[in-house]
């Protein structure tokens, strides 16, 4: 439930030689066929492929079919796992209520809940993400719940791909677990981790500069 104003911050932070190009998730019935409408929206040649949250795992499932086309992927607070248990349960309680009573926007506990405690009060953080969600609205959320509920594990087949990884991800991100990362990281010289200090879920909005910092020194190093 983000759209382009995820990264208004961050691109303020960017050097001239990085183009951050904002994609919107297809609509699809699945992963597979999501991946496959983003394939006919990338150009041609090898390119750097950025994905935060949903859209990290996206990034991961489009690398994992169409490794020759990437040059580098960095996942910004994504593990690339399937969801457990309790979640997929979660999620088909909140799709039924949804059908039935419609949708009335993000509660601000919820939102609170994705950021750091330092950034729990930040007026600026919090509206962006319930005017995200607003413009979005209930179809988007419902789709998005639907088609991306059911999803493998990809974590453990990133270590197969002949290309630099980058996981950037907050110290305080309650939907990620670092340990599952780590444990990777053994696998592949090639996949890093990169930990950013008293930041939650909302990693390029709780901190826009470090984002940016992070994004060019993988890319362009």
């Amino acid at each position: 439930m983000c759209d382009q104003r995820l990264w208004k911050a961050c691109i303020q932070y960017l050097p001239e030689n990085i183009e951050l190009i904002h994609l919107v998730i297809p609509m699809g019935n699945n992963i597979d066929e999501i991946v496959t409408s983003l394939e006919k929206q990338l150009p041609e040649g090898k390119i750097n492929l950025a994905g935060f949250s949903l859209g990290g795992y996206i990034a991961s499932a489009y690398a994992l079919r169409f490794p020759e086309q990437i040059n580098k992927l960095l996942l910004i607070s994504n593990m690339s796992y399937s969801l457990p248990e309790n979640e997929l349960k979660e999620r088909s309680r909140t799709i039924a209520y949804l059908k039935t009573h419609g949708y009335s926007g993000i509660p601000t506990k919820r939102i609170t809940a994705l950021l750091d405690s330092s950034k729990q009060n930040s007026l600026e953080i919090i509206n962006c993400i319930r005017e995200m969600d607003t413009s979005l609205g209930k179809e988007t959320l419902i789709h998005q719940l639907t088609v991306t509920t059911q999803r493998e594990n990809l974590l453990i087949k990133l270590p197969t791909l002949s290309i630099p990884i980058m996981f950037l991800i907050g110290d305080n991100d309650s939907l990620v677990k670092l340990s599952r990362i780590e444990a990777v990281l053994e696998k592949s010289s090639l996949i890093s981790l990169s930990v950013l200090a008293n930041t939650g879920h909302m990693l390029p909005l709780e901190q826009s500069q470090m984002c940016a910092l992070n994004m060019s020194r993988f890319f362009i190093e």
